[in-house]
């Protein structure tokens, strides 16, 4: 059950993210001038819906991940609005949690049970969550990620239907280096979060800087609107440089834009009911 912190990283992530004014783009547009309008526009992705997957295979055993939901930024200051899912296979196994902030209260699901947070612990979340969008600058944290680093010689692989969206698909080796520089900034500016209860200690830790001598190929896919020139899509594979391990991550944005459906769970349940199994799934703590 230590889905609750990647969750509500992944909330964070994506508050900080609509678009200026932009020539349509197509298969013979410039890979780097695209690449580059599309980071520059991260900060406009205010709103979508987030489908993200995670296939990871080692010495046999595979590993899933997948992440969804909608969410929506509000004015400058203020805690996004979202409500996400995950789920996690592996070996036979299958856990699952959720996490929904409306607004006004916040809430948690686990095990297909919801409970509403109380409004103390509601508080230390929104509070966590918001000091580090501070730190992300006024583009927030998504701002970090910068793609023209991560892929310095993109190629125009052309156009590809994402969700119903025209977009341009740009694709080239990745700099590792600069990969694992970036996240280690953004597990940085989630550290805000380890006081929250239920999040403390589940924040992503930083990647060791002799990580990437472990890693053989990494290939990074970035689909844009044609229209405008906002993220649609990211898809990132790597391969280990010894054994069969390998990993995609896919995450699919769409709805971009539009405004999201994020409503109170039903049936939600007292919050004192959840404490002995927070406890005893060692949730519960910093």
């Amino acid at each position: 059950m230590r889905f609750l912190g990647v969750l509500l990283a992944t909330a964070l992530v994506l508050a900080g993210c609509g678009a200026d004014g932009s020539e349509r783009a197509s298969a013979t547009s410039d890979a780097r001038q695209l690449l580059s309008a599309t980071v520059n526009n991260l900060p406009e992705l205010r709103s979508a819906t987030l489908d993200a997957k995670i296939d990871a295979a080692a010495d046999g055993r595979a590993t899933q991940v997948a992440l969804r939901g909608p969410f929506q930024a509000g004015k400058k200051g203020e805690t996004p609005r979202f409500a996400l899912s995950a789920e996690l296979t592996s070996e036979g196994r299958k856990e699952s949690a959720g996490v929904a902030y409306t607004g006004k209260a916040a809430y948690v699901t686990l095990k297909g049970a919801s409970y509403e947070v109380p409004s103390m612990l509601a508080g230390q979340l929104t509070a966590g969550l918001e000091q580090a969008l501070a730190q992300g600058g006024t583009g927030g944290p998504l701002t970090t990620i910068d793609l023209k680093r991560w892929v310095p010689t993109p190629v125009n692989a052309g156009t590809a239907d994402v969700g119903g969206v025209q977009t341009v698909k740009l694709t080239g080796p990745a700099d590792v280096k600069k990969v694992i520089s970036d996240i280690n900034l953004l597990t940085g500016q989630l550290s805000s979060l380890q006081g929250v209860p239920g999040v403390g200690g589940k924040v992503p830790k930083q990647i060791p800087a002799d990580a990437g001598e472990k890693i053989k190929d990494l290939t990074v896919t970035v689909f844009t609107g044609a229209e405008d020139q906002i993220l649609r899509r990211l898809v990132v594979e790597g391969t280990a440089t010894s054994g069969d391990a390998h990993a995609v991550l896919d995450l699919t944005l769409t709805k971009v834009g539009e405004d999201q459906s994020i409503e109170a769970p039903k049936n939600v349940r007292p919050f004192a009911e959840l404490l002995g199994q927070l406890q005893g799934a060692g949730i519960l703590g910093g």
